[in-house]
């Protein structure tokens, strides 16, 4: 990762990026769900839209909008603060014989070229994968580089998957592959040295790996690389960064970011507290449009959501999830009366906001004043009331976030590398490591001694 030739300092980066996310806050610092109770759509202007087709696969938002003051003043400034990243071809060579979809393929398969290329180069003889699942990329990197690989993960019904799939599929590895169940913290440096100890006598030096390392697990990883010595090399592909630790509830500012001295002073300056929370952290982590071939389906799901909210507000509801896909949007092809008809019946539980959700059974059928027939009804009125221009807003919208998404995840990645280099680590930068096209979390910070 490279400064934009504009700036020559972090500083002077970080304070202008600040700026811009202060300026155009109205884009993202709120939920999403929120997008219809709260207006947030209502100041997108598409006058000049009104005989464009927003949901063309050609339709292009920056020619489109280039004589509207809005969107050139946008696009002028986040030009400025672009990073500019290579693309990445295809990887073919290797194949993995293991129940994966192509995204997660790829990513392995990128993510264990680059950690042979970087230990040779370094001369680590040992890889500690933070977070190693099932053990697929395990597995991959002995089977490319024969290195030792230590996989630790706290869950453990991973940890006992990872076990079984060795003795199973990988018997040769068992020597050299090594499973252990822990759960990573800041302070995990001592219980690593007692693992690499016990488990490989001949570690000299390693690096330290992660795929989607989600939250504070690239942060701590961090921190473990800077204590222990013998961490020589590492790569890591972080993830879900709105779901980091917040400090003090009150406040809602995180224990992990701003991490760098820089950034946290001109944070302070901007008062970046106040437009940087949790919804900012989420669009750093939100997926890019790679086309504009499902636009319908992301306005269809955003609108959607929205209505629910609409109701929930107006009969004082909270709206919790029962599963991790409350609405299986794929399988109801963007019809509405099919989404609320499963939202309320299968997907959401509807409490009202006096009543104790932990003391309810997670059933609406528990939940008395809930009627999912009447609700039903009622939110495919307020569905079929939407104007169309509320959909071509939408998609605008949808539009401006996924420009304002590769911006904010930059920011966030920049201010771990000058957290690295603040301590001492020069060797640090931020790269490309697998196709975004296959895979949105497609970039990797790479730092070694």
């Amino acid at each position: 990762m490279s400064l934009p030739e504009q700036f020559n300092s972090y500083e002077s980066y970080f304070d202008a990026c600040t700026q811009f996310f202060e300026e155009y806050q109205n884009l993202y610092n709120f939920a999403n769900t929120d997008v219809l109770v709260k207006g947030i759509i209502d100041d997108i202007r598409i006058d000049n839209f009104k005989d464009v087709d927003v949901f063309e696969h050609n339709f292009e938002l920056r020619s489109e909008g280039e004589n509207i003051k809005l969107f050139n003043d946008f696009f002028n400034k986040l030009d400025k603060l672009k990073v500019k990243y290579n693309n990445i071809e295809i990887d073919t060579e290797y194949k993995i014989n293991a129940p994966l979809g192509p995204k997660k393929k790829h990513e392995i398969i990128c993510l264990a070229k680059e950690i042979g290329t970087l230990c040779n180069n370094i001369g680590c003889d040992t890889v500690v994968d933070f977070g190693s699942g099932l053990g697929y990329l395990d597995q991959v990197i002995f089977d490319t580089t024969h290195y030792n690989v230590l996989g630790l993960e706290c869950n453990e019904r991973h940890y006992v998957g990872a076990k079984k799939r060795q003795n199973k599929y990988h018997i040769d590895s068992t020597s050299c592959v090594k499973f252990i169940r822990h759960r990573i913290t800041e302070h995990s440096h001592v219980n690593l040295s007692e693992f690499l100890n016990d488990k490989f006598q001949n570690c000299n030096s390693f690096c330290i790996t992660g795929l989607h390392a989600c939250a504070d697990l690239t942060v701590d990883a961090m921190n473990i690389f800077l204590k222990m010595e013998n961490a020589r090399a590492m790569i890591l592909m972080p993830c879900c960064y709105h779901k980091m630790r917040i400090e003090n509830l009150s406040d809602g500012k995180f224990s992990n970011f701003p991490l760098s001295k820089c950034l946290k002073e001109i944070y302070i300056k901007n008062r970046g507290f106040e437009y940087m929370k949790v919804p900012f952290l989420r669009l750093a982590a939100q997926p890019q449009l790679s086309s504009q071939s499902n636009i319908k389906d992301l306005v269809f799901n955003l609108l959607a959501r929205a209505v629910l909210q609409i109701y929930a507000c107006k009969y004082n509801y909270t709206i919790k999830r029962k599963k991790r896909k409350a609405v299986r949007v794929k399988t109801i092809h963007d019809n509405f009366e099919s989404y609320a008809q499963d939202a309320c019946t299968e997907g959401f539980l509807f409490v009202q906001e006096n009543l104790e959700i932990d003391n309810l059974i997670e059933s609406n059928f528990n939940n008395k004043s809930f009627d999912a027939k009447v609700a039903v009804e009622e939110l495919n009125s307020i569905w079929n009331d939407l104007p169309p221009e509320t959909f071509k807003k939408a998609a605008t919208f949808i539009l401006l976030q996924n420009q304002l998404q590769p911006i904010i995840e930059n920011f966030i990645l920049l201010d771990r590398i000058v957290y690295l280099k603040e301590n001492g680590l020069l060797n640090t930068t931020c790269r490309k490591i697998v196709n975004a096209n296959i895979s949105p979390r497609c970039l990797a910070l790479f730092a070694h001694k």
